[in-house]
């Protein structure tokens, strides 16, 4: 029987965000073939972040999502981040590997869903939040791409395929991503600085945190907004090979590494 319809593409708060201490990740590309990178995440939450308040995850939680419905697949981390719900603040972004996931999914890890891009504060500090994906502005193919699986008629469409199916296209969706990204210049694949300076500008940001581009990076952009790219993540064994994370020191955000 077909579930009722939910379509991420419209769903997430646009409401701006109060935070009190959090901590920021994306990129983990979390699946069933990494197990490391996923046990890693699960020693994440017992250890470095554990002494903070909230968890934001800034997109490509997963490697892929084909469905809220499908959450089964993914247990582990659904029990996971349901015990970190409990006594802790949870907010989840979409990214272009898991862009279907929804309120349905948020719902059931007792998390916020957040728009891309989102407000958020920290005290006196004002942040722009995104997955990063849409600040790509060089890249027309990629935007072109992304426009159409974020449309209402794409995700109601694939949501009435087998689950098979929708594991068959999000594979393949992965595997000419990785070929695009290897045939073209970085220069085209990486965000646009002029876009996200004006994006934070139109947010009155003081600073920006993003993922996607897996160039992690802390530097000032213009004058007053500080940029920081989050890493992807990769263990081999208990030894992270790539990750790190973002926090607050001092009332400003700051890049750590695992």
């Amino acid at each position: 029987m077909l579930s009722p319809f939910s379509c991420p593409t419209l769903e997430g708060t646009r409401d701006t965000v109060a935070l009190a201490d959090p901590v920021f990740i994306s990129d983990l590309h979390l699946s069933k073939t990494e197990p490391d990178t996923m046990a890693g995440f699960f020693r994440f939450l017992e250890n470095e972040a554990a002494g903070h308040r909230e968890l934001v995850i800034l997109g490509d939680f997963f490697d892929y999502w084909i469905g809220d419905d499908a959450s089964f697949t993914a247990e582990s981390i659904v029990r996971a981040l349901r015990t970190w719900s409990a006594s802790h603040g949870l907010f989840i972004m979409q990214g272009n590997r898991d862009f279907m996931m929804g309120e349905r999914f948020a719902r059931e890890i007792g998390a916020v869903l957040l728009r891309d891009p989102a407000v958020v504060t920290v005290g006196d500090t004002r942040l722009l939040l995104s997955h990063g994906d849409l600040w790509c502005t060089k890249d027309d193919d990629y935007q072109a791409v992304r426009r159409r699986v974020r449309s209402v008629w794409w995700q109601w469409l694939v949501m009435r395929l087998p689950l098979k199916k929708r594991i068959a296209i999000a594979e393949n969706a992965r595997s000419r991503s990785r070929a695009r990204k290897v045939e073209k210049d970085p220069s085209v694949t990486d965000t646009d600085p002029a876009a996200v300076l004006a994006a934070a500008r139109a947010a009155r940001a003081d600073a920006v945190i993003h993922g996607h581009t897996h160039r992690p990076s802390a530097a000032q952009l213009g004058e007053n907004v500080l940029r920081i790219v989050l890493p992807d993540w990769h263990f081999d064994g208990t030894s992270p090979i790539r990750g790190g994370y973002a926090a607050f020191e001092d009332g400003r955000p700051v890049l750590r590494t695992l």
